[in-house]
């Protein structure tokens, strides 16, 4: 005789999270928050930042002007990095901006032979890279949602 109620293998639910894209978001929120924050902290006294990172510079053999207009400019690009990392916003473009910014930190740290600062900047190039090879994990994104509304797939 058989049940009146079978028995049904569980199925997973759409809405739950692979492992691989809960591993996703946590690294997207965590490297969004600290690169977001690196810029959010500094922006509110650009001159100051920058008049700082001269004189750190003042014995590398790059030009005082350049090395002003970078820091002038480099709170605002972390600013923007973080918090499109955070959205999704246009989010393998702003990982591949994350990850350039990261290599000129990397060649300017170098220069002043700040060997313990460049490994460090090596941490978050692993970061940038995991999250642009696993793009497709990512799950609450504007750039889902956008293309949600239009039905397109997500990029």
């Amino acid at each position: 005789m058989t049940s009146p109620h079978p028995e049904v293998a569980p199925t997973r639910s759409p809405a739950r999270w692979e492992d691989r894209q809960l591993a996703h978001g946590v690294l997207r929120l965590i490297l969004g928050i600290n690169i977001g924050l690196h810029g959010l902290t500094r922006v509110s006294a650009p001159g100051a930042f920058a008049d700082a990172i001269v004189k750190n510079f003042a014995d590398s053999p790059l030009p005082e002007w350049s090395v002003r207009a970078y820091a002038l400019g480099l709170p605002f690009v972390e600013l923007a990095v973080g918090v499109g990392i955070l959205l999704g916003l246009r989010l393998r473009h702003v990982l591949t901006l994350g990850a350039l910014l990261m290599s000129t930190l990397t060649f300017g740290e170098s220069l002043r032979q700040q060997w313990s600062t460049v490994g460090l900047h090596l941490s978050y190039a692993l970061a940038y890279y995991v999250l642009l090879a696993r793009a497709a994990d990512a799950r609450l994104t504007v750039d889902g949602w956008l293309a949600s509304r239009r039905g397109t797939p997500s990029p």
